[in-house]
């Protein structure tokens, strides 16, 4: 019993201890002299930096000229606010049209690779997950005029199967719908990923 009371007062002593050493250590000193250190000097209390704010201001009558000019910069920024609004509409409608030639870009890429795939033989000795990419020109009714293996599978049956089919394909029939900017820009010359499902 003796033992277990010696070891609870040791305990305490101990603890407090510690409580008193860190309270010591983390009290904070209140130094009401400024201190430079090269030639800077610590932030001054809030109070001093009320009292400075706190001057009063005397308001001066505004002349008609600098009225005036307040409202012609008023003028000037609202201009300036409608031609900025202006150009974020002609933005947002080339955005519109750039999003629309996309999406039937898109579509004609699509209906080009399944119409492939429905020439397509597949070869018995191919894997998941294989591709071919080809290099294909086209005149501006759809006719292809020249084919060139861009990057190979590995695997030169899968590449003769693609390229015969798409040899077979002559024609991009959708090509004639569209206008000749959207042609130019990304049908006369481009490459074409070969990926069967």
């Amino acid at each position: 019993m003796i033992r277990w009371l010696t070891a609870l007062f040791f305990s305490i002593v101990i603890h407090l201890g510690i409580l008193f050493g860190y309270s010591a250590f983390t009290q904070e000193k209140n130094d009401p002299t400024k201190r430079k250190i090269t030639n800077v000097n610590f932030l001054e209390s809030e109070i001093d930096k009320k009292a400075e704010i706190y001057k009063p201001k005397i308001a001066k009558p505004k002349t008609k000229k600098e009225n005036i000019e307040q409202v012609s910069n008023k003028v000037i920024e609202e201009i300036k606010e409608i031609e900025n609004l202006d150009q974020y509409l002609k933005e947002e409608e080339l955005q519109k049209e750039n999003n629309y030639k996309l999406g039937i870009v898109e579509q004609i890429s699509a209906k080009v690779i399944k119409d492939i795939e429905g020439l397509w033989v597949r070869p018995n000795n191919i894997s998941k997950g294989m591709f071919v990419d080809f290099s294909l020109k086209l005149n501006r009714v759809g006719l292809i005029e020249s084919v060139e293996l861009k990057r190979s599978s590995g695997n030169k049956t899968f590449d003769r199967a693609a390229l015969t089919a798409i040899r077979k394909y002559k024609q991009i029939k959708y090509i004639r719908n569209i206008d000749d900017e959207t042609f130019k820009i990304y049908f006369a010359d481009f490459t074409l990923r070969f990926k069967p499902e």
